[in-house]
C-alpha cells in the first residue's frame, strides 16, 4: 500500500476514533441523566466491551488470556484501572458538563508522565515540566470554572480529575510490571471482564442492577452501544499505532476533547466560556509539551 493511502486511512481512522470517543461522553451523559446506577452502567458496560474484546483476542491469537499467570495483574487493572475510574466518571458525567469531562480525560498523558517521575521511572526535563504545569493549570480551571464563584471548586469536577489519574495509574502498572504481556486485545478485554466481576456482587450488595432485558428502551440500548464504542475504541488504538505510530495516535486527544465538546453543544446546548476555553488550549499545550520528547526520539530514530 502506498504511504499517502496509509496515512490517509490512518487519518480517516483517527477522525473516526475521535467522533465517536469524543461522542461516548454525551452518550454516557445522557444514560446517566435517565437514572441509571453508575455501578451498573460501568458493569453493563464492562462486561458488552469484554466479550467483543476477547471474542476478538481469540480470532487473532486462538487463545485466551492466560489469569493463571497474569490474574493479579488483570486484577489491579481492572479494579483500579477500569472498574473504580468508570463508576467515577458516570458519577461525575451527571453532574458536569459533557465537553469538560471529554477535555478532563485527555490528561491521562500528563498524570501519567507525573507519575513516572515520582517512581523515579522518567527524566526530568523542563520543557515537559512546563506542560504538567499548563495540564495541572487547566483542570484546576476547569474544576473553577464550573461553579458560578471562581473562588470555589465543583466537587463533581475534582471526582472527574480522578478518572485520567487512576487510567493513567494502569498504564504505568502496564509498563513497569508487565514484563510479556499478552495481546493487547486479550489483555484488553480480561482487564473488561475482571470489572465487571469486581462489580457484579458490589451492585447486587447495593441493590443498584439496571437489568437491560425488563422493558428495555433507548436508554439501555445506548448503555449497550457505549459497551461497542469501547470496544471498536480499542481496536481502531491498535490499527492506527500499526499503520502510523504511537505518536500519530496521540493527535486522537485533541480530536476527542474537541468533538466531546461539540457534541456536548449540540446536544445538551452547553455553552462555551471564556475560562473554560483558556483551561482547554492550556491542556492542549501541556499535552504538546509532554509529548514532545516521544516525538523527537521517533525523528532521531528515523
Amino acid at each position: 500500500m502506498k504511504v499517502a493511502s496509509i496515512f490517509s486511512l490512518a487519518l480517516y481512522l483517527l477522525l473516526l476514533l475521535g467522533t465517536i470517543r469524543g461522542g461516548a461522553t454525551s452518550l454516557a451523559k445522557f444514560v446517566a441523566i435517565n437514572d441509571v446506577p453508575a455501578i451498573s452502567y460501568a458493569m453493563w458496560q464492562a462486561l458488552i466491551a469484554a466479550l467483543i474484546l476477547l471474542a476478538a483476542g481469540f480470532l487473532k491469537t486462538r487463545r485466551f488470556p492466560s489469569f493463571r499467570q497474569a490474574g493479579i495483574h488483570y486484577l489491579f487493572c481492572g479494579t483500579v484501572g477500569a472498574s473504580v475510574p468508570n463508576v467515577l466518571f458516570f458519577i461525575a458525567i451527571e453532574n458536569i458538563n459533557a465537553g469538560a469531562m471529554a477535555v478532563i480525560l485527555t490528561l491521562g498523558p500528563i498524570f501519567t508522565y507525573a507519575l513516572l517521575l515520582g517512581l523515579s521511572r522518567d527524566t526530568i526535563e523542563p520543557r515537559r515540566l512546563i506542560g504538567l504545569a499548563f495540564g495541572f493549570f487547566g483542570g484546576i480551571l476547569i474544576a473553577l470554572s464550573g461553579q458560578e464563584s471562581i473562588t470555589s471548586i465543583n466537587s463533581f469536577y475534582l471526582v472527574a480529575l480522578l478518572c485520567p489519574v487512576l487510567y493513567a495509574s494502569m498504564s504505568v502498572y502496564v509498563s513497569c510490571r508487565i514484563s510479556s504481556p499478552e495481546h493487547p486485545l486479550l489483555m484488553a478485554g480480561a482487564t473488561q471482564l475482571v470489572s465487571f466481576a469486581v462489580l457484579l456482587p458490589i451492585s447486587l450488595a447495593t441493590q443498584q442492577v439496571h437489568l437491560l432485558w425488563v422493558t428495555p428502551d433507548l436508554t439501555d440500548g445506548l448503555i449497550i452501544l457505549h459497551g461497542i464504542i469501547g470496544a471498536t475504541a480499542y481496536a481502531l488504538l491498535f490499527k492506527i499505532i500499526d499503520l502510523a505510530g504511537p505518536v500519530f495516535y496521540s493527535f486522537s486527544s485533541y480530536i476527542i476533547a474537541i468533538t466531546g465538546v461539540i457534541w456536548g453543544m449540540l446536544l445538551f446546548s452547553e455553552q462555551l466560556t471564556l475560562a473554560f476555553i483558556v483551561a482547554t488550549l492550556a491542556i492542549f499545550s501541556g499535552l504538546y509539551l509532554v509529548n514532545t520528547r516521544h516525538q523527537s526520539v521517533e525523528s532521531a530514530n528515523d
